[in-house]
């Protein structure tokens, strides 16, 4: 199975203490989300909702959603986007990038998802899915509303080729088998299909730009169920999206590409003469085109076509570069300007950064509501959002305002997490995400602010960011640090310290080189005013003695990613990476650094640390009880948890296991551990071998899997909150941030 680098992002850092370095008001009735319950007994999502990137969304004939993401499977809502579930391994989904949907047109309980390693069926509403086509990638389905046993999927061979094709099935989805010939021609990337609603064999593919193979921007027709096909509306120009007229099959909109903004591919290149919707009219076996909208009409580029549903005469398009709807309601005589985004609710975000397009292709943008013809739904790199008044507001399914500035996911996250940290008090809670940037919570999780400083994440105003690595202060509930930047590699990155809970930020850091910061973490028996704190800047060690004011690098390591200060003695300092564990017994200071460990501690120098081939010590975690005891979970093919009673000169594994994140001791009982794995990080991508959270009672003898209530089994990181009545936070690539009791007996 292929892992598909879907999203450009990094992880795993190490840290110290309590913090762990790593890698709405809806317009219609919506009654307020419930508070998360930490003292379940099973694991409970708390998010500030979206993250992207999201693939596509639609609903079914009674509403159920679901929204297709790259990193966590896919999205599904039983109440209309109030609530989210997901879709993933744990039941039956195992490819984590979702391409496309599908939905029975008469049969709400069989739903459809598309991924990248073939087309997966549910006939329970999206409680279990089985696989029915296990090759493919495949981009959308669609079925035939005059004949649900017919449907049809846009299949390509993999997710970077532009080599689309036409699979269908007769037996409702049960098996698949490929119907196009050579009439539909190479170089395809098949963005959407469209079934004739009276007529099963009649069917349409656009083809177009994609998020990772392009083709041409066409439009192809079949009249004898996907047998055979010709390209219509070619001299029109590229065509960007198609839509039947709800009430006459025979009649066809079609908008074109005009000036592109940022195109992405050279493939779709801009089009002077483009830039309109165009009504086609099929008589006698031919398409006749007239153009709908004039050069001064609407003054769009990129444009998707909405005719309503209700009134015969009522027309939408949606300017896609910069969002805005215009409507007609004499069949396309006359225009005028019906909303845009900036009096639609943005949610947490800023306007600059809502409603985008899709990564999948403008086309995959927005998806229709079987179940309400008034409603639109739209997915972009980041977010989730609909529309049940024909377009004239919008608002987010992803995240709610739960106060002014206070946001809580509506369980449509898809995040990569990066770190976690909790403050001395346990009551704030902060997290670092690519795109998200900082987000803090004052009341345990319950909700979300944004704590990204505009000064130190350039173009995203404030609004999102990078963030690295995060460490609390374990006696100063008000003092955190953090880095920020605008984008990982490449960039800049600010550390910055906050003396209020994160409210506000003062950089620091004044030493530290340009690079990728990791790992850091803080001496807690160092003076509460003058803290020592450890970072890695791209792979090398460096130590701060003014509570991060100054830094001096101190381990050229050339592969450090960790730092820990171990819990008993200020003196002995860990760091690793892919150049395995190093240790300090003289508080960190220069030329007082000691490899140790096993040689099955080390990887390739040099390698990619968010990357999934690479391998180290992905984490250092000291015993806060026993003095001397220390834990290293190592990331690779045969390595797993370690551990040393002697402060690293001896060493046992008490663990094998390919894809060991974390590892974290409980403060009631130090024989009572927890440890981290996933397949998935950056970029997504299921092992079966990928375990999750398992816990140990007897000190690592045997183990237990620990996740209820984790849609997959991936694990990046655990925190035990140090305060009682100790609950555990958990980060779950894809999934995001979660929280449960820890056991007690």
């Amino acid at each position: 199975m292929a892992r598909i680098p879907i999203r450009w992002a990094w992880g795993a850092l190490g840290g110290a203490a309590v913090s762990l370095s790593l890698s709405l008001s809806l317009s219609f009735s919506f009654s307020s989300l419930e508070a998360p319950a930490p003292s379940g007994s099973v694991w409970q999502r708390t998010n500030p909702g979206g993250g992207g990137a999201f693939n596509a969304v639609g609903a079914g004939p009674t509403g159920i959603l679901l929204a297709a993401s790259d990193l966590s499977g896919a999205y599904r809502s039983l109440d209309g986007g109030r609530t989210w579930d997901v879709i993933g391994a744990a039941r039956g989904l195992t490819v984590t990038h979702v391409s496309g949907l599908g939905f029975d047109p008469l049969d709400p309980a069989i739903l459809y998802l598309g991924t990248e390693a073939g087309l997966f069926r549910s006939a329970d509403s999206g409680d279990t899915v089985t696989p029915v086509l296990d090759h493919g990638y495949i981009t959308d389905i669609e079925v035939a509303r005059s004949d649900p046993a017919v449907g049809y999927a846009a299949y390509h061979s993999r997710h970077d080729v532009a080599d689309g094709v036409v699979y269908r099935t007769t037996d409702r989805g049960r098996s698949w088998r490929r119907i196009s010939g050579p009439s539909l021609p190479g170089g395809l990337h098949l963005l959407e299909l469209i079934v004739d609603p009276g007529d099963a064999g009649r069917v349409y593919a656009l083809a177009g730009e994609g998020r990772f193979a392009c083709g041409p921007a066409a439009l192809f027709e079949s009249r004898d169920g996907g047998a055979s096909w010709r390209r219509i509306g070619e001299e029109l120009g590229q065509i960007a999206h198609a839509a039947l007229d709800p009430h006459d099959p025979r009649t066809l909109y079609v908008t074109t590409y005009g000036d592109v903004w940022d195109p992405g591919y050279e493939c779709i290149t801009d089009d002077p003469e483009g830039g309109y919707l165009y009504r086609g009219t099929l008589s006698g076996g031919a398409w006749t085109w007239e153009r709908l909208t004039g050069e001064d009409d609407l003054g769009s580029r990129n444009l998707w076509v909405w005719p309503d549903a209700d009134d015969r005469r009522a027309l939408r398009v949606i300017d896609m570069d910069w969002p805005e709807i215009w409507e007609s309601t004499d069949g396309g005589a006359t225009w005028r300007w019906l909303s845009g985004k900036e009096d639609w609710d943005p949610g947490w975000t800023g306007v600059e950064f809502a409603y985008g397009a899709s990564f999948n292709g403008d086309a995959k943008t927005l998806g229709v509501d079987l179940s309400d013809p008034d409603a639109l739904l739209w997915v972009d790199s980041q977010f989730i959002w609909a529309t049940r008044d024909d377009g004239r507001t919008f608002f987010p399914l992803h995240t709610q305002a739960v106060a002014p500035g206070r946001w809580r996911s509506r369980g449509a996250d898809n995040i990569v997490p990066f770190g976690l940290a909790l403050s001395a008090d346990s009551t704030h809670v902060y997290l670092t995400m690519p795109d998200l940037g900082c987000f803090r919570s004052d009341d345990g999780g319950y909700s979300w602010q944004n704590c990204n400083d505009p000064r130190f994440v350039g173009t995203w105003y404030g609004y999102g960011g990078n963030s690295m690595t995060v460490a609390a202060d374990p006696t100063r509930p008000n003092v955190v640090w953090v880095t920020q930047g605008e984008g990982i590699v490449g960039y800049p990155h600010t550390l910055a310290r906050s003396d209020d809970h994160g409210a506000t930020w003062t950089p620091v850091g004044t030493g530290l080189p340009d690079g990728l910061p990791a790992g850091l973490s803080v001496d807690p028996h160092s003076p509460a005013a003058r803290r020592t704190l450890f970072i890695t800047v791209d792979g090398d060690v460096y130590r701060s003695r003014d509570d991060g004011a100054t830094w001096t690098r101190v381990l050229a390591c050339g592969g450090c990613r960790h730092t820990a200060v171990d819990a008993h003695d200020g003196r002995v300092v860990y760091a690793g990476g892919e150049a395995g564990l190093w240790r300090s017994l003289q508080g960190g200071a220069p030329g007082t650094w000691e490899r140790i460990g096993l040689p099955e501690m080390r990887g390739r120098l040099g390698g990619e640390f968010w990357d999934t081939y690479w391998e180290g010590v992905a984490a250092v975690r000291p015993d806060p009880i026993r003095r001397g005891w220390v834990y290293v979970a190592v990331f690779g093919d045969g390595r797993g948890l370690y551990r040393s009673r002697d402060g690293g000169r001896t060493w046992e594994r008490l663990l094998a296991d390919d894809f060991l994140r974390d590892v974290a001791v409980s403060p009631r009982n130090p024989d009572h551990l927890f440890v981290a794995s996933s397949s998935a990080l950056y970029s997504g991508g299921y092992d079966p071998a990928s375990r999750g959270v398992l816990f140990s009672r007897d000190g690592g003898r045997s183990w237990t899997p620990f996740n209820e209530g984790l849609a997959w089994p991936f694990a990046h990181a655990i925190v035990i909150d140090p305060n009682p009545p100790h609950d555990l936070w958990l980060a779950s690539p894809g999934t995001g941030y979660h929280r449960r009791a820890l056991p007690t007996d």
